[in-house]
């Protein structure tokens, strides 16, 4: 894990993720790469206004990442690279993506309910639309050393392991146990799928310390929920796979089956062309 990115806004929960992204910084010995976009702003009303321009707005928010990548340094010790740019944050994010080997994404989250009203509209969309793993940190969640990662399987999926690399070098770096959890929707024992999932798993998390855990839930959101509850875990894992149920999780139309709010880091895999 060579590079870490991590958009800022200089919220508090932007903070809260930088903290959290440096702590990694220093156990895999990686950059840190501070970012921020910006638009011009608007006139909402015909009141007339001191116009702003462009060189003005970079260099304030300049001064602004500049200080918070000196405070980084100085409480974790790391170089800190930063970047501003004018754009939309999420376009401006994916086009660093494209242009730099990015290994991973840090962004905060905040907020109460859902995901969806959890995760900002700029963490939604990066998750969306890049490649890169993401690491959405909820804005009242510092670190901690990480011992177990729960990862949320849905074994009718059949993805590469080049793919599952990022959550096993954290594993393997931190220690970590994998717990590899399947939401069972129907009453019954296990399935042929299941079966098939847990020998594709067996192959991907060879010579990871893990183990398979099985509930029975209607939603796989309440599933995922009552194990967090009820399991310590400093890490949840999940697949973005196209147009399925982590996918149709970050959509406004399934907010109403999220029965659960996490106060777990979560790392999304992408598993999209």
């Amino acid at each position: 894990m060579n590079t870490i990115l991590v958009p800022v806004d200089f919220s508090p929960a932007s903070r809260n993720a930088s903290m959290y992204a440096a702590e990694l910084a220093k156990l895999f010995n990686s950059r840190l790469l501070l970012f921020h976009a910006y638009m011009l702003p608007t006139p909402i009303s015909e009141v007339p206004y001191a116009m702003i321009t462009v060189d003005n707005l970079q260099k304030e928010n300049e001064d602004l990442i500049r200080k918070e990548a000196t405070w980084l340094h100085n409480q974790y010790g790391r170089e800190i690279e930063w970047l501003v740019r004018i754009g939309i944050a999420s376009d401006e994010i994916k086009n660093l993506n494209k242009e730099r080997e990015i290994d991973l994404i840090v962004m905060g989250m905040k907020g109460a309910g859902g995901i969806d009203k959890i995760i900002g509209s700029t963490t939604t969309n990066v998750a969306r639309k890049v490649q890169t793993p993401v690491l959405v940190i909820p804005h009242d969640t510092a670190y901690t050393p990480i011992k177990n990662i729960t990862y949320a399987s849905d074994f009718s999926y059949k993805t590469s392991i080049q793919l599952f690399n990022p959550l096993i070098e954290l594993a393997r770096t931190l220690m970590a146990k994998i717990h590899i959890l399947f939401v069972r929707q129907t009453h019954g024992g296990s399935t042929e799928e299941e079966l098939t999932g847990k020998r594709s798993n067996e192959i991907i998390f060879e010579g990871v310390e893990h183990e398979y855990a099985i509930t029975e839930e209607p939603s796989v959101n309440q599933g995922i929920n009552h194990y967090l509850q009820q399991h310590k875990c400093e890490m949840l894992a999940m697949v973005a796979h196209k147009h399925t149920f982590l996918e149709r999780l970050f959509s406004k139309n399934h907010t109403t089956a999220m029965a659960y709010e996490t106060h777990v880091p979560l790392l999304i895999l992408q598993d999209k062309d």
